[in-house]
């Protein structure tokens, strides 16, 4: 039986997880800004720690040449994962940045873990949705076909009153009787009177 939705339930489920795990094209905007961000950010980090003579590296903080290639790398990552349209590699490129930056400055990596756990609500909303779009479709076709099933097995009152009228038309046909009855025989003729005998016997 065709769904009455017009969409297969395979089709429906494929067409959910696509949904769920690509990018729109709001996500793409702001995926590639954050790329730009992070290789702008690393540049000028390193531009602004190499030029400071007073600037110390602190304990666990990267060097200016490390945060200036992994800000670059980033940047070529972010890029590559928004190209590929999926939301899981750009959420994970998102908050190894963030993790990069907030060695330096909490300033500039904060941007990137806010991306992060955007793209991970937007994916758990688009999830929830397909699922209930998903559950409904799959609802109404299963009431749609107990409901054909029940008018398939119930034959309509037309069909009923028309086998009706063709069963009263023509002839009666007699019920053959399952018990034989033999028929009986005539009853004897009655003996004549004396008074009709004598009276046959004068007319000899």
């Amino acid at each position: 039986m065709a769904n009455p939705t017009g969409t297969e339930p395979g089709r429906s489920a494929r067409s959910a997880k696509w949904a769920v795990d690509r990018l729109d094209s709001r996500e793409r905007r702001f995926s590639f800004v954050a790329a730009g961000a992070a290789a702008g950010f690393g540049l000028l980090l390193y531009l602004y720690e190499t030029e400071d003579k007073s600037f110390r590296l602190a304990k666990g903080q990267l060097t200016p040449q490390t945060i200036l290639v992994l800000g670059l790398v980033c940047g070529g990552l972010l890029c590559g994962a928004t190209f590929l349209g999926r939301r899981a590699p750009v959420g994970f490129v998102s908050l190894f940045t963030f993790l990069l930056f907030g060695t330096s400055t909490i300033f500039f990596g904060l941007p990137f873990l806010v991306l992060a756990a955007w793209l991970l609500y937007r994916s758990y909303k688009v999830q929830k949705e397909a699922t209930a779009k998903l559950r409904a479709e799959r609802a109404e076709g299963s009431s749609s076909a107990a409901a054909g099933s029940r008018n398939g097995s119930r034959p309509s009152s037309g069909s009923r009153s028309s086998t009706a009228g063709s069963s009263r038309k023509g002839p009666a046909q007699p019920e053959a009787n399952k018990r034989f009855t033999p028929k009986r025989p005539p009853p004897p003729a009655p003996k004549p009177s004396r008074r009709e005998r004598k009276a046959a016997g004068t007319s000899d």
